[in-house]
C-alpha cells in the first residue's frame, strides 16, 4: 500500500486542531485546509498560495511531511502566486463586479 504521506491525499499536517477560537464561547474544533479553500471559493491562485502558507506555519508547529525543509520553496510559491493574484485584479478593471 502507498504511503499516504506521498499520494497527494489527505494527510495530518493539512489538519490542526483549533483548541482556542477567536469567537468567544465557541467550542474548539478541527481545521483542514482544504475545507478552508473550499469553503471559501478560493481560485487556483489563492488556494495554492494559502497551502504553502499553511505549510510553512504547520512546520513550525512539528506538523510537516518527514524530510521537510521547503520553507524557501513555499516562500517562493506564495511570492509566485500572490504576484498571479496581483495580474488576475489588474486584469479584473475597476468596472468589474465580485
Amino acid at each position: 500500500m502507498s504511503d499516504p504521506e506521498f499520494t497527494g491525499g489527505s494527510v495530518s499536517y493539512y489538519t490542526v486542531f483549533v483548541t482556542n477560537p477567536t469567537t468567544e464561547g465557541r467550542p474548539a474544533y478541527l481545521a483542514e485546509c482544504n475545507d478552508l479553500i473550499e469553503t471559501l471559493g478560493m481560485n487556483y491562485a489563492e488556494g495554492n498560495a494559502f497551502k504553502a502558507l499553511w505549510r510553512r506555519a504547520a512546520a513550525r508547529q512539528g506538523l510537516a511531511k518527514r524530510g521537510y525543509d521547503e520553507g524557501l520553496y513555499d516562500a517562493e510559491k506564495v511570492e509566485f502566486f500572490g504576484s498571479r493574484l496581483v495580474a488576475q485584479e489588474r486584469n479584473r478593471g475597476p468596472d468589474s463586479s465580485d
